[in-house]
């Protein structure tokens, strides 16, 4: 496994990393991990498929001087205040680190090195097939995936030292609020549960777990050099079409399904807090919105947490005879 030495970075400029690593392994075929300490803040990232207008209230954001920023990397928002570590890792393929892989165990397989390296530091870890990892028995890290059509993985994991990843009530906006993320439990800092120590080789550490865990040699390489910066701040880019046509949210599994229609093209756009490969939500999408379509994939065929096929049929669907209705 291809690994840079952990390092401080620009909130900006570690989310940056997702798709710069994305790029490299589709070329080298070789598993990289990079991890970034990011030490600013407030911020708010939202996943790649998440409206802003739904997640956040702009002028609670604005006044408390908030930066919204969006990653690459489906799933849910967080909210890093203070020290956070973000671990990018990038993957050739679904079966790299563990061969019996489908796209139904994507992060159940691929989270077990993690949870091994946070295991030797001493804290208790599991996961239980949501968006977070639970250390000590507390929701503790956040996970966010992306899949590209030719099997290329990326999967970004951020863990809060300082402060947990829980948006605050008073920047949400009343759908947010209405979701218990948590499952009933409080969310907390890695500071809260132990002491770190020095965060980056904590971060080294995990990275050392998670190659020893897959059976794979380390080669220590430096990070992609330029990588782009494409974790611009946000006003109020959200990646629906401009002007699109939305059905009322629908409630799945992890958060919200949003659904809408574009009236220029008249194509679906489907969205939201699960984790899932856009490129797979896209075909669904576009299958399901023609009358009489069929679902592209049958379920277990893709990649998707926190939804089902047949939620985001129906959204699509939904979606379609609303814009038609209007």
């Amino acid at each position: 496994m291809r690994v840079s030495l952990p390092c401080r970075r620009a909130l900006p400029a570690a989310l940056a990393l997702g798709p710069a690593l994305l790029a490299r392994v589709t070329d080298t075929r070789a598993p990289e991990l990079a991890t970034s300490l990011i030490d600013e803040g407030p911020a708010v990232v939202l996943g790649a498929l998440q409206r802003r207008g739904r997640v956040v209230d702009r002028a609670a954001v604005e006044a408390a001087g908030t930066t919204v920023l969006r990653r690459c990397t489906t799933g849910t928002a967080v909210y890093l205040r203070g020290r956070a570590l973000l671990f990018t890792l990038a993957l050739p393929a679904l079966t790299t680190l563990s061969p019996d892989t489908s796209p139904r165990t994507l992060l159940n397989r691929n989270v077990r090195g993690f949870l091994l390296g946070f295991r030797q530091a001493g804290l208790m870890a599991h996961y239980f097939g949501r968006e977070w990892i639970s250390l000590n028995r507390r929701p503790a890290a956040v996970l966010g995936f992306e899949l590209l059509p030719g099997g290329a993985l990326l999967i970004e994991l951020f863990a809060g030292l300082d402060a947990p990843l829980a948006l605050p009530p008073a920047l949400a906006t009343d759908s947010e609020r209405a979701i218990d993320r948590w499952l009933g439990k409080a969310p907390a800092a890695l500071g809260e549960l132990f002491d770190p120590g020095d965060p980056l080789a904590l971060a080294a550490r995990v990275g050392v777990a998670l190659a020893e865990r897959a059976l794979l040699p380390i080669e220590a390489v430096p990070p992609p050099e330029g990588a782009p910066l494409l974790a611009a701040p946000i006003t109020d880019d959200d990646p629906a079409p401009e002007g699109a046509l939305f059905a009322p949210p629908r409630r799945v599994p992890i958060g919200w399904l949003d659904a809408a229609r574009d009236p220029a093209s008249g194509r679906v756009w489907l969205g939201g807090d699960l984790l899932t490969a856009t490129h797979a939500l896209r075909t669904i999408a576009e299958a399901s919105a023609s009358a009489g379509g069929r679902a592209p994939f049958e379920e277990g065929e893709i990649a998707l947490d926190g939804a089902s096929v047949a939620d985001l049929i129906a959204a699509a669907r939904e979606a379609t005879r609303d814009a038609m209705a209007r």
